[in-house]
């Protein structure tokens, strides 16, 4: 039996699964769902399986061909309804979210919370204008749904991602199956909850939870699926790309990063380092765009070294539900260890600490830390830690700037500083990444541009008409 939490912290139950518009309860052993600050359990889910996957999935296909026939435009008022719903809600989920994994409150707010309307309202825009049907070379083009789409989530940046691809599938008319981590499956019960009291019908959106090898599994190989779309590790994304592949489904991998921040010669060295830092620790490292690598000119290297103990001196631990708390616990003590047997593993502790941030006793918290002096071939250097750890390296001009920053065996995302604009855009396009921020602008703030990677980091594209387009396929009829 899990132990519940106290009365001070309300226990959530077990999460429910969502066929056909039903609440179902898995019944399979459980699964607790544990709170990263007080290492209580605030609730549970459980596998939903084989047999019950199967039925969402049934009831996604069953629900396709009258989806699919619904005009874009009414596709569009539903996603704008759904926006208007977790807008409503949008406290409550940031505050769950904050609750199953650990996310300061102001970022949650910001990015579970804020955010997934604003995507939503995106994806219906982009609906209402997209080229639908185009005429080429004597031939009728037109953009149709891949039928049901599976969409697996991570633990991270749950709501977002989320509405991300449920938002993109149904924009794009296609139904869906969910399976979000099991770390956070309450989060996605809000969401399912506020697309059926927008209007959508049974069967275009379902909720399985559960573990990847099992539920995960078995609904990448169900061959009724069209296209997956997958956001995860490394590792995870082949073993998903290969099981599709099985019936020849398509797939969508956003499989993380080793962003690197580039700070150009002529950079604000005091604002960029603190940006790039913040930008580094954002969610204590757990977001696949962090910049992990900080890329500064060598003449600037000795500066460096203080600026970096300035940005770590304001990072404020503690309880994550504190407006004013700055760096939150990792996602689980499975996460914390994971980066602890790393940092034990790479040896060469040339590493940076706050001066004067203290952790909380309790909580799955680890230091913050910036190492300095790493060969570009260590593990710390190569690795997404998915943990709160910056590595610095230095470059001797822009040539070189650009060699250290693309020699990554990932290619998601990247940032570029600098007193010229036009200066960093011409340096941007240098970077083999998907996606190059100018001068600190954050990714939430352009909910329609699109986002995804090269190599390791996976491929396709989510958010906006590309997010949309990577979710249909082409058929021309030629006369």
């Amino acid at each position: 039996m899990t132990e519940r939490a106290s009365s001070a912290e309300p226990w959530l139950g077990r999460a429910a699964c969502l066929v056909g518009g039903e609440w179902r309860i898995p019944d399979g052993p459980a699964l607790p769902v544990i709170d990263p600050y007080t290492e209580q359990p605030i609730g549970e889910t459980a596998e939903a399986g084989p047999v019950l996957t199967a039925e969402a999935v049934s009831r996604a296909a069953a629900a396709y061909p009258a989806w699919e026939r619904t005009s874009p435009a009414d596709r569009a008022d539903l996603l704008d309804r759904l926006a208007d719903s977790l807008e409503a809600r949008a406290g409550e989920l940031a505050a769950l979210i904050t609750r199953e994994m650990g996310m300061p409150a102001a970022l949650a707010t910001a990015s579970q919370g804020e955010l997934p309307p604003r995507v939503l309202r995106a994806f219906a825009t982009s609906a209402r204008a997209f080229a639908w049907t185009e005429k080429i070379d004597g031939a009728q083009l037109h953009r149709i749904p891949l039928g049901v789409v599976a969409a697996i989530t991570p633990w991270n940046m749950p709501a977002h991602q989320i509405i991300a691809k449920v938002g993109a599938a149904l924009a794009a008319g296609n139904t869906v199956v969910l399976k979000p981590s099991e770390a956070t499956p309450f989060d996605a019960n809000l969401i399912a909850a506020a697309a059926l009291e927008a209007g959508f019908p049974p069967g275009v959106l379902n909720v399985v939870h559960g573990t990847g090898p099992a539920t995960g599994q078995a609904l990448v190989t169900d061959p009724r699926v069209g296209h997956v779309s997958f956001t995860g590790s490394v590792p995870a994304g082949q073993t998903v790309a290969a099981l599709a592949a099985g019936h020849t489904a398509s797939t969508t991998l956003e499989l993380g990063g080793k962003s690197a921040a580039v700070l150009l010669p002529d950079a604000d060295l005091a604002h960029a380092v603190g940006a790039a830092v913040k930008s580094g620790l954002v969610n204590s490292g757990q977001a696949c765009n962090a910049t992990t690598r900080i890329v500064v000119p060598r003449s600037a290297l000795a500066d460096v070294g203080d600026l970096v103990l300035d940005a770590l001196d304001t990072v404020v631990a503690g309880d994550p539900r504190d407006p004013a708390t700055t760096f939150g616990p990792l996602a689980s003590a499975r996460q914390r260890d994971r980066v602890r047997h790393l940092l034990d593993t790479a040896g060469d502790d040339r590493a940076v600490t706050p001066r004067l941030a203290l952790l909380p006793a309790r909580g799955y918290f680890l230091e913050p830390r910036v190492y300095f002096g790493l060969d570009a071939r260590h593990p710390l250097v190569r690795q997404e830690v998915f943990g709160p750890v910056l590595v610095v390296q230095s470059y001797a001009d822009e040539t070189d700037a650009t060699d250290v920053a693309n020699d990554s065996d990932f290619g998601l995302s990247a940032e570029v500083w600098s007193a010229d604009p036009d200066r960093a855009e011409a340096f941007a396009r240098t970077l083999r990444v998907g996606q190059v921020k100018i001068n600190g602008v954050r990714t939430r703030e352009r909910p329609g541009v699109p986002f995804g990677g090269f190599k390791a980091s996976g491929y396709g594209r989510e958010l906006g008409a590309e997010g949309i387009a990577a979710l249909t396929a082409v058929q021309a009829v030629l006369r």
